[in-house]
């Protein structure tokens, strides 16, 4: 039984109406899977059993409407795949089990939404499920989270977030509502960043156990310095990060430009590689614990410490200059 199916949407929603669609209608890679043992069958037979649906051309993909199909036509989708035009919230909406959400070439007019009371949307149940998000290569999406979004609360449960070449993407957004479960961040290529996220959203991050950040050309600092330093806490923590890796930042001049004390109990590896212009990974004091080494790579099994993480990056700085 066939249990993904990668197409564009006009043939997908034909296979959803039970039309077969003609050799002629379909592209060379629908051929030639088709040909491979794996005929087309009618929408009633195929589509409840897919797992996996990666869907490309989606610009008429709300034509498939509320009431056409029972239930649990979509039941089994638990892998979306999206390439190009807008984000088709409506058709995500009837994906009840969605766990692993992929949007490529989207057109963000509205950023994620962050917040509002979960029952009080019919829609965020289904979103609240999603456990992985991958974004690429996305047009105006300037923030991963802001108020005020038709999205709603896919990011209420999220576990996995994946952002690469997503160039008008400016940070993750005021609001801290959202991160609450996320454990892993990635962010690649993302070439309009000046920050990665702000102090408030910090106190959302008490899950995550890694963070990757690569060529980001325009990125000074990871967590923003708002201005204010009376306005937080004295003591900025990051409770359960083991792994972070900082990778060709060009511009990277701190981790945080401000005077506060930043906590890594849980700090285990430290990989900065090719950030020239990194002279100090904190004005004030980071603690450590674990944290034994200062790597230059990720095949740097040998490692530099300096007695502690200040000192180390300022002397890996010195020998660069």
């Amino acid at each position: 039984m066939l249990k993904k199916l990668k197409t564009d949407c006009s043939t997908f929603i034909k296979i959803v109406a039970s039309e077969r669609p003609s050799i002629q209608e379909m592209n060379e890679n629908d051929r030639r899977e088709s040909t491979e043992g794996q005929p087309l069958f009618l929408g009633e037979e195929v589509i409840p059993q897919l797992e996996e649906l990666r869907l490309s051309k989606i610009d008429d993909i709300e034509m498939i409407s509320d009431n056409q199909f029972r239930a649990d036509f979509f039941h089994q989708i638990t892998v979306f795949e999206v390439n190009g035009s807008n984000f088709p919230i409506g058709f995500v909406q009837r994906l009840n089990n969605l766990e692993n959400l992929e949007l490529f070439c989207c057109d963000f007019k509205d950023p994620v939404s962050c917040e509002g009371n979960v029952a009080e949307k019919p829609d965020a149940g289904t979103l609240s499920r999603i456990r992985k998000l991958k974004l690429g290569f996305c047009e105006n999406l300037r923030y991963i989270c802001k108020k005020a979004s038709k999205l709603g609360h896919i990011l209420s449960n999220l576990e996995t977030l994946e952002v690469l070449w997503c160039n008008d993407l400016i940070n993750f957004g005021p609001s801290s509502a959202s991160f609450r479960n996320l454990t892993t961040l990635e962010v690649e290529r993302c070439n309009k960043m000046i920050n990665l996220v702000t102090p408030s959203v910090v106190q959302s991050l008490a899950q995550v156990t890694k963070i990757r950040i690569e060529y980001c050309e325009r990125m000074t600092e990871i967590v923003a310095n708002e201005g204010d330093e009376a306005t937080y806490e004295n003591e900025i923590t990051f409770s359960k990060l083991k792994y972070l890796e900082l990778y060709h930042l060009q511009s990277l001049a701190s981790f945080w430009p401000g005077n506060h004390t930043f906590k890594f109990p849980s700090l285990e590896d430290l990989i900065v590689s090719s950030c020239p212009s990194l002279k100090v990974f904190s004005q004030g004091v980071s603690t450590t614990p674990q944290l034994q080494r200062v790597k230059e790579s990720r095949n740097d099994h040998r490692g530099r410490w300096a007695g502690d993480l200040n000192t180390t990056i300022q002397q890996l700085y010195s020998e660069k200059v």
